[in-house]
């Protein structure tokens, strides 16, 4: 199941499947997008954990990772413009001094409506990848061990009980933090644990009476088993083969999303007097560019060499007759 998007209709052009960052790449190779294919979006339960007392805990998974824009990036081989295009993405760079929060993608939001604390059960596919708390009002990330902890558990480490069964081995918020400090990863503040193992647990930090706050990573999925808040809990995914019931309101019996628009999959709820939107994102799989010349930024208009299209969005060349498009701009050939 796929859904497309198409603002003005105009032939799908191959994306590679090697996405880039906007901030790494040409700005005279990007263009807005007219229109994009989105590949499939889940929501579904998987990468079934182990607590200390053997039983399992579940984890909701969407697909995709968070990041604020998307444009086209037309694809250059030795130099020259092939006319594919891929999705090119932007990051929002916190450790720069950047401030925001994602417009797209894989990310959770949490309103509560009285302050307290707030748990969310997460599972995190890299203990050393970046995870973000935003404070959605000014847009900054919360630091761990500073502004919240992480408390749980670590892929490969267990603890063998007096029977000579292994349980998984519960760190508290300190053990986390000794580990993240006598690591790698040391100086890296928004990394919350030591190696490149999955961890899960519970990310754990005070909240604001009607503030929003998501949780997301810019490089990994970040799965959701629930939270806690005002001595109440929410679970997800109770269940092997089972989702809540606002998810499974918007998923087939495959677990793909049927309400599908330009942001994702969005499921909206209130559970614990926490109001939580969840966006599942997915990879697309087609991209098609704005070349019609309004709205493009930081094209080379002085280029007599770039490439000429049509206005379905194909390859031509200075023999065609009609209207053509070069550097973002119309011409008539005749």
């Amino acid at each position: 199941m796929k859904k497309i998007f198409t603002l003005i209709s105009m032939a799908l052009v191959a994306m590679s499947v090697n996405a880039q960052n906007i901030k790494d790449t040409d700005p005279s190779h990007l263009y807005p997008i007219k229109s994009i294919t989105w590949g499939d979006i889940t929501w579904k339960n998987g990468n079934n954990k182990k607590d200390k007392d053997n039983a399992d805990m579940f984890f909701l998974m969407g697909t995709g990772n968070g990041y604020s824009e998307i444009m086209a990036e037309e694809i250059y081989t030795d130099d020259e413009p092939t006319g594919n295009y891929r999705a090119c993405y932007g990051y929002i760079e916190y450790e720069n001094g950047e401030t925001g929060a994602p417009a797209y993608g894989l990310y959770y939001k949490f309103t509560p409506s009285t302050a307290g604390t707030l748990k969310v059960n997460v599972w995190v596919n890299k203990g050393n990848r970046k995870t973000f708390v935003i404070k959605a009002s000014d847009g900054k990330p919360l630091t761990p061990y500073v502004d919240y902890t992480f408390d749980g558990y670590v892929n490969g480490q267990n603890t063998t009980e007096a029977d000579e069964t292994q349980h998984p081995t519960y760190f508290t918020a300190e053990e986390i933090k000794d580990r993240h400090d006598a690591s790698a990863n040391a100086e890296q503040p928004y990394v919350i644990d030591a190696g490149n193992q999955a961890v899960w647990g519970w990310i754990t930090f005070n909240v604001e009476a009607g503030e929003s706050y998501i949780v997301y990573q810019q490089s990994s999925q970040l799965g959701f088993g629930g939270f806690e808040f005002g001595g109440e809990k929410y679970v997800a995914s109770p269940e092997e083969g089972v989702v809540a019931a606002e998810f499974a309101a918007v998923i087939d019996a495959d677990g793909k999303a049927t309400n599908v628009n330009e942001r994702g999959s969005v499921v909206a709820f209130t559970a614990a007097g926490v109001a939580v939107e969840a966006v599942g994102g997915a990879v697309p799989t087609e991209v098609v560019p704005d070349l019609s010349g309004s709205g493009i930024s930081n094209v080379k208009a002085d280029n007599a060499n770039a490439p000429i299209y049509n206005l379905a969005g194909q390859k031509a060349d200075k023999s065609q007759k009609g209207i053509l498009i070069q550097n973002g701009k119309k011409f008539v050939n005749k």
